[in-house]
């Protein structure tokens, strides 16, 4: 069963704004999560779960990096690589639903591996950049 980490103020990165943001996203691979194991005979279900989730996803990448480069982030260039690996990932998966032929096992994993590497490998090492 995959790990989607449960949110807790060890995740914050001081950013009101941000930190929403992770809350929701984290919510939103759990229900993307259920939606999987629920085995719908179609990927429509999945590919409009995933659509909002992208979509939260870009807001928030955009949301970050501009707090970084405001803030003088050294490090914003690989931030930005990243996320559009993440985006690009994102773009696979749903273009593989709106098909209808999604691996669902690798999307399980990704979006787990995901969610685990953004909020402690990518964003908690440049909290310190993420404010107002």
């Amino acid at each position: 069963m995959p790990h989607i980490p449960q949110w807790s103020h060890t995740l914050s990165v001081r950013n009101a704004r941000l930190d929403e943001q992770h809350i929701v996203l984290i919510e939103l691979s759990k229900e993307l999560m259920v939606l999987v194991r629920r085995a719908p005979p179609t990927d429509e279900p999945i590919l409009q779960a995933l659509r909002e989730f992208a979509d939260l996803a870009r807001r928030h990448d955009e949301l970050e990096e501009g707090l970084l480069a405001a803030n003088g982030c050294p490090t914003l260039d690989e931030h930005r690589a990243i996320h559009r690996v993440a985006e690009a990932e994102l773009d696979r998966w749903m273009a593989a639903a709106a098909a209808d032929s999604l691996d669902r096992k690798a999307l399980v994993d990704a979006l787990d591996g995901w969610m685990a590497h953004h909020l402690t490998e990518t964003d908690m090492p440049v909290k310190g950049y993420m404010h107002d």
